[in-house]
């Protein structure tokens, strides 16, 4: 049985305010008072029932100031969060009813995994009660803070209270980058100043060297004052330099994807993708990043490393798009004189041939092997440690015939923080004794 309740208005964010009957015994008893006074009148039944009806209308009225009177806020600390840091909330509650409210419970229904800042407040007549909350984020993704309510209800028990905040807001938690294995990677050729050892019909700022003028050279290549010193038309050559730009593709296909939760290939990529990404731009060179859907310029700086950690937050298992479409939708955006790294848990050796193609364009290719039979046992499928090994070996052999350098990495291998950062909040803590509430800095190391 719902009473009366003040409905929510159309694109409103007020809260939903209702007021229930949880026991029905005090009312059917009062009925059956009723009835039996009408066939069977007795003075004492008239006192019991003008007892019961007194009873359930304190207990209705009560139960109504707290209903409209119940107020909650909730306030988040920080503008972002990485995977392991304590996310920090503040609720406060508070009771402008009339009648005190003996035990005010706040449910929160966030879907962030071992997040429950659940609590119960008791609040005197016009009172307020502040308490923070903290849960660690476990791991990276899009999560939602609320919906929440609060319940209470007449210390009888007869109604019950909720104060229904319907809104929800999200939630991005980013991966954090971690300790990258020793990788050599390559180095595309771009154009520039510094000395290679393969001359370029590019036009740079630097003369690697002269040779004799060959018919389709341009004009515009003569070196004039060694035409001049050797009496025949000479050619400039020009130097090529090591690019510090970076292509990252990652591999979402789906039917590759072994593991589950945060011991899987996908996060094990994610992670590693986060990792280098930030190394490398820590470096100050160049990154991009495509993925299946997804793809973002090489670009320098602290704001192109939060591009690429949204879409890696954000990154969910893709269907039926294996990593050889990755590779030729990346190959008429990557250029010429790039690094290309894939990482992937796929063993198809297919794909390498579509690497190779962005090979031919002038790029620098290399791969990083998620070796996906040795998670496939974290599921509780056991797989032979020959298996993985072979099917990894035979990968990097034939990767290494092709002159790309490759790095394995299996279930085993422990990811470590690049860094820990000492930072210090406030908290807001109540005391035990009086009930006052505090302001206390903490330091924490993320």
């Amino acid at each position: 049985m719902t009473l009366p309740t003040s409905s929510r208005p159309p694109g409103s964010i007020s809260p939903i305010r209702t007021l229930r009957l949880r026991r029905r015994l005090p009312v059917v008893l009062l009925a059956i008072l009723l009835v039996n006074q009408v066939f069977n009148p007795a003075r004492i039944w008239v006192g019991v029932m003008l007892a019961l009806a007194a009873m359930l209308g304190m207990a209705y009225l009560w139960a109504r100031q707290l209903r409209d009177h119940l107020h909650g806020t909730r306030a988040q600390g920080g503008a972002w969060i990485l995977a392991g840091d304590l996310l920090s909330e503040t609720f406060t509650v508070q009771n402008q009813s009339s009648f005190p409210a003996l035990a005010v419970e706040v449910v929160d229904h966030s879907d962030l995994p071992g997040y429950k800042p659940d609590w119960v407040a008791t609040l005197d007549v016009r009172g307020t009660q502040t308490y923070p909350r903290q849960g660690r984020c476990q791991r990276r993704g899009v999560f939602t803070l609320g919906p929440w309510e609060l319940r209470a209800g007449d210390p009888l028990g007869i109604f019950s209270v909720s104060v229904e905040y319907p809104e929800a807001r999200s939630i991005l938690i980013y991966p954090r980058a971690m300790v990258l294995p020793d990788l050599q990677l390559p180095r595309g050729d771009a154009a520039g100043a510094s000395r290679t050892q393969r001359p370029s019909q590019l036009y740079t700022t630097t003369v690697a060297s002269v040779r004799p003028y060959v018919a389709g050279d341009p004009l515009r290549a003569i070196h004039w004052r060694q035409t001049a010193h050797h009496g025949e038309f000479m050619v400039k050559e020009f130097d090529l330099e090591p690019s510090g730009d970076l292509w990252i593709a990652l591999d979402l296909d789906a039917a590759v994807q072994q593991g589950d939760g945060a011991r899987s290939t996908l996060e094990y990529a994610i992670t590693l993708t986060a990792s280098l990404a930030s190394e490398m731009l820590a470096e100050n060179r160049r990154v991009g990043l495509v993925t299946q859907g997804r793809l973002i310029p090489p670009q320098p700086g602290q704001i192109q490393l939060w591009r690429i950690l949204e879409v890696l937050a954000r990154a969910e298992p893709v269907s039926g798009a294996p990593v050889t479409r990755l590779l030729d939708d990346l190959r008429p955006n990557v250029g010429r004189g790039r690094t290309v790294l894939v990482i992937t848990p796929s063993t198809d050796p297919v794909w390498i041939g579509h690497l190779l193609q962005l090979a031919n364009q002038g790029n620098a290719p290399a791969a990083l092997l998620l070796d996906a039979p040795s998670f496939a046992g974290e599921g509780g499928v056991e797989k032979e440690p020959g298996d993985a090994a072979a099917a990894s070996a035979a990968m990097r052999g034939l990767l290494a015939e092709h002159g790309v350098p490759s790095h394995i990495i299996d279930s085993g291998f422990q990811f470590r923080p690049v860094h820990t950062i000492t930072r210090t909040r406030t908290e807001l803590r109540t005391l035990s004794a009086t009930g006052r509430v505090i302001r206390v800095e903490v330091s924490e190391e993320v």
